[in-house]
């Protein structure tokens, strides 16, 4: 097509520098007695099938491919093909958080219940991280010299909350709750504990199931602990009437 000389060496300048001509000045021809012209050479592309070239801006904005054969409309499957595959390489990136025992050795595992079970009485009684439990940091430290597991302290603390659901449902009629943060009763189921764990290490071959002498001895604590707040309320009302003594827990009062 007709191109302005200027044009035409500005355009072999570029492609020159691209490093996509080559020319080869033969000067001066002995033969014809002539300057000969500069012979020019394409260079050898490394390309295949599927490459993709995009044209310049004044032209439609559609991909186009070396393939031999072929439309528009298969040259943008050709470029959208290999990035559906990309995909794939990004799902290795955002997997989930597992933090399964499949996935830990036995060394670890025991590690990491070592560790949450040793600092369990500092943040299961946090009241600020919104997690406390009802069990004073004394009673949870001591619960971690016993309990290998943080399974085995969740469990252990689920018996204590059934002994006292159970002991306010035998009494309903009556009202009976107990209120697991009374800074009274704290100390007591502390304390409570600690007999627990002295008759499981002196009369080992006698408790047949430690689970069950758990919640009774929670269930007597809770009985207890209720019978002296029903008699220190009724005396204040009535306080004409004899005191029942201290011990007195042969029942819950009505």
């Amino acid at each position: 097509m007709p191109c302005h000389n200027q044009k035409v060496v500005k355009i072999k300048k570029e492609l020159e520098s691209a490093h996509l001509l080559m020319q080869k000045q033969l000067g001066f021809n002995p033969k014809t007695k002539k300057n000969e012209p500069n012979r020019l050479y394409l260079s050898k592309l490394d390309v295949k099938a599927t490459d993709v070239y995009l044209r310049g801006e004044d032209s439609p904005k559609v991909s186009q491919t070396l393939a031999t054969s072929g439309t528009a409309k298969s040259a943008v499957n050709l470029y959208k093909e290999p990035k559906e595959k990309d995909k794939d390489r990004y799902k290795i990136d955002t997997q989930k958080l597992n933090f399964s025992t499949a996935n830990f050795s036995p060394a670890e595992i025991e590690i990491q219940n070592r560790d949450l079970v040793k600092h369990a009485d500092e943040f299961l009684t946090d009241s600020e991280s919104g997690w406390e439990v009802f069990l004073e940091p004394e009673a949870i430290q001591l619960l971690s010299f016993w309990c290998r597991t943080p399974q085995q302290m969740r469990r252990f603390i689920g018996i204590i909350l059934n002994a006292k659901y159970r002991v306010e449902k035998d009494h309903k009629d009556i009202g009976v709750i107990i209120p697991l943060d009374d800074e009274e009763l704290k100390p007591l189921m502390t304390k409570a504990l600690r007999r627990y764990f002295n008759a499981l290490r002196s009369n080992e071959k006698h408790i047949k199931n430690v689970e069950n002498y758990l919640y009774g001895t929670m269930q007597n604590l809770f009985g207890v602990w209720w019978n002296k707040q029903a008699a220190r309320e009724y005396a204040a009302k009535h306080p004409e009437e004899e005191k029942p003594a201290d011990n007195d827990n042969s029942g819950l009062y009505y």
